[in-house]
């Protein structure tokens, strides 16, 4: 099934670097060094694949939904860190299962079994962690008792099904995530892969692959757990901020939306536009932990360094994302608490003061430049195949309106959940009953008629944004929200 511009928040890069304004890095070397700090036979790369070297050099842990690899190399020092990825594992799926349930008794035995997952995982000595061998998986070294163990078998075969989230599966699958928890875990692995996948040598083989958090290799999303650092000289591919240095679980708020980004992508396929799964994943972040204080979308450019290539989430793989801005825009004050809320009504009042001849205020939005001075107004709609004429901003004003969609997305998908209704009980009925409809593989109807079918006729916006329609509604209720 083809979707239309469907909720067609405009994607935006920034400039990339002129040829020959960077020296290049020695690719195949540095996937070579990978290989040779795990003492791989290089002799015959042909005969080298990365599951062989999973097998031998990463410990694994299956987590519903999830098949998570971590390299037993960085497990003497950072068996905190590869619990706390798997904590964040579980609980994001539980926030999924908030999401979508209709009714209580049909999540109750799946709810009890997740439970005593994440105790167990709560539970994981990092001292034992510390000891794992290549191959391993978490469930021998750190095996649960009996009534959990039982209960995990369960839980990864209820999420790899997905019989709780809506249409089962005939066949289990998982979402496979391969961590490298530093700067040179990960761009060593990146460029390994290239060298042992030559057909995937074009997408990996990139000078910027330092500056990137994530990419996929093949069907598996490589996660990093440190920033690059801001000033990166060019040819310095190991030096990284951790991610925990922010706050204390940024860096599983940020494990959080890149795996279930990759998550929903696989579940909802061609059926869901990637911006509102890139909404729905932000939404699921603060839902688990309160804020959404990641870097894996909006304006990602840094603010010390120069332009960089930007690349949109959405599951691309040849894409990654870039290191942290060092300096938080007016978007992020709150780190997303508020769905982003007060600056996208300031954002909206600002727009209809400099709109004076508009008829529809609450559809025009002021966005800034750079410098921070100058406004710009945007005008709805911005959802949909109704966005289709919608013209974005100068260049000038990239930045801020990369963080004005970020934000709206979320702030809709928010209103959505607790508003669209008319009460909160039923928003949040109707938006599970939306995300179980959207999941079904046998769909006959497009993104935007589900909204119509689920939300009373009602479309999910129109060329006037009036009253009529979802994005209208949103518009008029955002000055008056809290």
């Amino acid at each position: 099934m083809r979707i239309h511009l469907a909720f067609a928040f405009a994607c935006l890069l920034a400039p990339t670097l002129v040829a020959g304004e960077q020296p290049k890095l020695d690719h195949q070397k540095i996937g070579k060094d990978f290989a040779t700090r795990l003492a791989i036979d290089t002799s015959r790369p042909e005969d080298i694949t990365l599951e062989g070297v999973f097998a031998k050099h990463y410990v694994h842990a299956d987590l519903g939904a999830f098949h998570v690899q971590w390299p037993i190399a960085e497990l003497p020092s950072r068996a905190k860190e590869f619990k706390e990825c798997c904590e964040a594992l579980v609980k994001c799926q539980e926030t999924w299962l908030d999401w979508v349930q209709l009714k209580a008794s049909e999540q109750k035995a799946v709810r009890a079994d997740l439970a005593l997952v994440l105790k167990w995982v709560q539970g994981w000595s990092v001292q034992v962690l510390a000891k794992g061998k290549g191959g391993q998986d978490a469930f021998q070294m750190v095996p649960p008792q009996p009534t959990a163990a039982e209960a995990y078998k369960r839980f990864n075969d209820a999420l790899q099904r997905l019989t709780p989230i809506g249409p089962g599966r005939e066949q289990p699958a998982q979402v496979k995530l391969v961590f490298a928890p530093s700067r040179q875990d990960f761009a060593e692995f990146v460029y390994f892969a290239g060298w042992v996948l030559p057909d995937m040598r074009p997408a990996l083989w990139l000078d910027n692959v330092p500056d990137w958090t994530q990419c996929f290799v093949k069907d598996m999303q490589v996660i990093g757990l440190q920033y690059s650092i801001n000033g990166r000289p060019p040819q310095d591919y190991t030096s990284g901020t951790w991610m925990n240095e922010r706050d204390p679980d940024v860096m599983q708020q940020q494990v959080t939306q890149l795996a279930m980004n990759a998550l929903f992508l696989d579940h909802y396929k061609d059926r869901v536009p990637g911006a509102f799964v890139s909404g729905l994943s932000m939404n699921l972040v603060v839902d688990t932990y309160g804020v959404v204080n990641t870097r894996v979308d909006g304006d990602t450019r840094s603010k010390e360094t120069a332009k960089r290539e930007v690349f949109i989430p959405g599951g691309a793989s040849d894409g990654g994302f870039l290191a942290k801005n060092s300096a938080d825009t007016r978007w992020r004050e709150n780190h997303g608490s508020d769905h982003f809320l007060p600056t996208l009504r300031t954002a909206q009042s600002e727009g209809g003061d400099e709109a004076k001849n508009d008829k529809n205020k609450a559809a025009c939005f002021a966005v800034r430049n750079d410098a921070g001075g100058a406004k710009y107004v945007v005008r709805a709609p911005f959802l949909g195949s109704a966005a289709a004429e919608t013209k974005p901003p100068p260049a000038d004003f990239n930045g801020d309106w990369a963080e004005f969609l970020r934000a709206y997305k979320s702030g809709f998908i928010h209103w959505l959940q607790t508003v669209a209704g008319g009460n909160e009980k039923v928003s949040r009925e109707r938006f599970a009953t939306l995300l179980r409809k959207l999941a079904d593989p046998n769909l006959t109807t497009d993104f935007e008629a589900v909204f119509q079918e689920v939300y009373q006729g009602a479309p999910l916006s129109n060329a006037d944004v009036d009253k009529n329609c979802l994005e209208g509604q949103f518009l008029r209720w955002l000055p008056k929200s809290k």
